[in-house]
This record gives structure tokens, sequence and C-alpha cells, in this order.
């Protein structure tokens, strides 16, 4: 028979369980301190982390994942398939096949690839994982992480609001980098369509005048009178109408710059007056003979070749090398169609933060928007983009969703066999997020190597860009 333990021993075993009890409260608490410490951690990273149990198929997502995913933790049922749910469309197939390979290679994996957020928003990330077997050899549990690399994808393929990853527009890029604190005249050419005054914008807003106005002027738009006021400003009865003084626009932009938009359609009276103010940094407002001095940048656009309008006596051709120190030649659409996807990606983004739910688009649709020569270049892309997210209703966007010019340039794609059609911007795609290896990017493609090395051949500046966006 046991002996009852005495007062003074069952004092000391309640001192000694108390002591216990403070030792375990200390231990949670620490545990509670580095895992408020990891959740601030990750979210200043904007990395989070998971676990997949093999065996029951449950799905362990920090904090930080579900705020990546923009998804309540109460309301998303955590499985391995829910989680390819929430991966873009055109994507679900390559990490599902990375992600099968790893378990089955034990290689485990490093990818980047798209998520469609419940909102039609697109999100970059960079993920990595690795497998736990058991002795057995058997797959145990998948451990991994999860980047958002959103923000720096976009800062990749785009300079102060221009997207672009072609290797014209980084050459672009590079130079409005050197001309933003030049104090020079700019030239632009470029179709209509292209996007020079967000150009103008660019080199405005990267320049010490950013702090200035930026102020646009359409010389196509106004008859050679209301022009010449539109510049210079007028005087109270300089002409019929005129009951006050106005300011002109190179008043309005002092300090700041002028942009002249189609100056190619501007008059030869104008343009004498132009070169009057670009040479001597002097002008009068309509109807004054007060002087005044000009503290702009100038920066013109022209959407023809402004070398040919002086060669057949349309524009002056001192006024032409005064406005044209530094020009520069804008692509049409058609010969950076490389550029095409993640431009889809931007607008189809733009119109999700205007309130416009997406449900992203299909690559059939992606294939018509390629095969098309676009002679509105961006701006009738945009406007395609637009009308194909209406007709669509928040469905993923097919071709038959596309406005009506675009139809008849359908490009019918198989998903295997080297009768299908490879295009620039889809390789570069599939090199990057396949982290350079050709094979595997040829698989992701459904071609045979051979098929993509040829392509490559008669691209030779493709893999250039994508090394150096890396």
């Amino acid at each position: 028979m046991a002996k009852k333990p005495t007062y003074k021993e069952l004092e000391q075993r309640i001192k000694e369980l108390e002591k216990e009890i403070v030792r375990l409260k200390g231990a949670k608490e620490a545990i509670q301190k580095n895992e408020s410490r990891l959740k601030e951690a990750e979210q200043l990273a904007q990395i989070g982390h998971w676990e997949l149990d093999l065996i029951s198929n449950i799905l362990y997502w920090s904090d930080e994942i579900y705020r990546i995913f923009d998804l309540d933790p109460q309301e998303f049922g955590a499985t391995y398939e829910a989680f390819l749910d929430t991966v873009h469309p055109d994507d679900r197939k390559f990490v599902n096949e990375a992600y099968k390979e790893s378990v089955k290679n034990r290689t485990g994996y490093d990818i980047v690839h798209r998520l469609l957020i419940k909102d039609g928003t697109i999100k970059f990330v960079h993920e990595k994982c690795q497998t736990i077997y058991g002795k057995d050899g058997k797959p145990l549990r998948s451990i991994g992480t999860v980047q958002d690399i959103t923000k720096r994808k976009q800062e990749e393929h785009s300079f102060s609001g221009i997207i672009g990853r072609n290797a014209k527009m980084k050459e672009l890029f590079a130079t409005i980098r050197e001309v933003t604190e030049v104090n020079v005249p700019i030239l632009i050419q470029g179709e209509s369509g292209t996007g020079k005054e967000l150009v103008a914008k660019a080199i405005h807003n990267e320049g010490a005048r950013a702090n200035k106005a930026f102020v646009p002027v359409n010389c196509g738009a106004l008859p050679e009178g209301l022009l010449e006021s539109e510049l210079f400003g007028h005087v109270k009865g300089a002409f019929t109408g005129a009951f006050r003084d106005r300011n002109g626009r190179f008043e309005m932009a002092r300090g700041g710059t002028l942009f002249l938009d189609e100056i190619v359609d501007m008059s030869k009276a104008i343009q004498v007056k132009l070169l009057r103010v670009l040479q001597d940094g002097k002008f009068e407002r309509v109807g004054s003979e007060k002087t005044i001095t000009a503290d702009v940048r100038i920066i013109s656009a022209a959407n023809r070749d402004l070398k040919h309008e002086v060669d057949r006596g349309n524009f002056r051709k001192d006024l032409y090398y005064r406005i044209s120190v530094i020009p520069i030649h804008l692509p049409p659409l058609k010969k950076r169609k490389d550029d095409i996807p993640l431009l889809v990606d931007y607008f189809l983004e733009k119109a999700s933060r205007e309130g416009h739910n997406t449900g992203g688009i299909s690559k059939d649709a992606l294939a018509v928007l390629i095969g098309y020569s676009w002679p509105g270049n961006v701006r009738e892309l945009q406007s395609a983009i637009q009308y194909a997210i209406i007709k669509s209703k928040n469905q993923i966007i097919q071709p038959y969703h596309l406005p009506l010019e675009l139809k008849g340039h359908i490009v019918k794609q198989h998903s295997r066999g080297p009768s299908r059609k490879l295009d620039a911007g889809s390789v570069q795609d599939a090199i990057t997020r396949c982290g350079g290896n050709k094979a595997k990017a040829a698989r992701f493609l459904g071609v045979g190597r051979a098929t993509l090395y040829r392509f490559l051949e008669n691209y030779p500046d493709l893999l250039s860009s994508i090394y150096e966006s890396d």
C-alpha cells in the first residue's frame, strides 16, 4: 500500500508545478513572440510559407500567403486542387507538371508563375518547394515558400508607365534616362497610337522639371489663328471675342514642359513664330508688343516622317533641326509583338483596378491578338481588350469575344506537334518561366526541342533580352 504524501511533500510538489507552469507560460510567450516576428518578417519580405501533407492532402498556408492570394482562411478550403484553381489558367499545367516532376525526381522546384486573383487582378509569384520522404522512399509532405514579385516584374518590363520588354523598348528606356537631365528639344516620331505623349510625359516626369507643369497642345486640331493664341496667349481686344487677357501654353508651362503633338500639321506662319522662340527664347502675346521670356522644355511629336515633309517643302528645314536635337523613334506594335502578352496583362489588371472583374484571356484569344497587324497600334489593342471584357461578362476572354475586325485573323493552335505556331511573346514567356531551360520550355509550349531551336535561330535577340531582364 502506497504511503500517503505528507503535507510538506504536497506543498513542495505544488511549488514545483507552479514553477513548471511559469516555465511553460514563458515558453509559450516566447513562441508567440517568435511567431509574431516571423509574421512581420514574412509581410515585410512578401514571402509566405506552406506545407502540404501528401497523406491527407491537407494544405497549410501562413497568413502572408492568404494575403498574397487575397483569400479568407475561414472561407478557403486549403487543398492542392484548390491551390491550382488560384493559378492563372494559362500557367496551371506548367505549375502542376513542375510539382509532380519535382516529387517524382526528388529535385524540388524553383519557378515563377502567375495568379489570377478573384477580382481579375494578375500577380506574379516566385515559388520554391522541397519534398520530404519516409524511410520507404514514399513522399510524406512538401514544404515551400511563395513570394509576391509582381512589383519587381512590372518594373522589369516598364519604365515610367511605358510597358515593354522588346529590345527596341529597352533601347527607348535607356534613351529616356539619358535625356531627362539634358534641356534640349526632343522630337518623338511614330505612328498614331504608339504612345508618343506617354514617352513625352516620361521624359518630363523623370527629369528636373517634374514638379512643374506638363502642358500638351495638339497642333493638328486647331486652325492657324486659334493655334497662335493657344500657344502665345493674347491680350484683351486682340481679335473679335478676345474679351480679356489670356495666358498661352508657353506661359502655362513656365519652368516645365510644352508638348507639341502632331507638329507636322503646323502652318508655315506658326512655324516661323515657333522658330523665333527656340532661337531667342522670347515671344509676344497676340495683340501685344511686350516681350515675354520663355522658360520651357520643348518636346515635339509627329505621326509622319518629318524629314520627308521637309523634303516636300511642307515643313521648314531650320525648324526641323531646331526641334530634333534628340530624335526618338517609336516602333509600331506589329514590330514588337512579343510585348502584346505583357500589354494585355496590363490592360486587364488596369480594368480590374477600375472595378471591371475579368476572368483573364485564353491562349487562343491571345494568339489572335498576336497574329493581328494592329494598324491602330497600342491604342487599338487597349480598345480591343476593353471591348472583350464587356463581351466576356467576367468569363475568360475567348476569340469570339474580340472585335469583328480581329476575328478574321484567328490562328488555330494545337496543344502538341511541330505544326503549332510559335510567336516571340509566348516563347519568351515560356523560357523565362522555365528558368532559361529550353527543353522544359519546349515541353511547356507543346513542341519539340528542334522546333524551338529553329525558332530561336530566327530571333537572335530574344534570348539576350530574356537574360538582360533576369
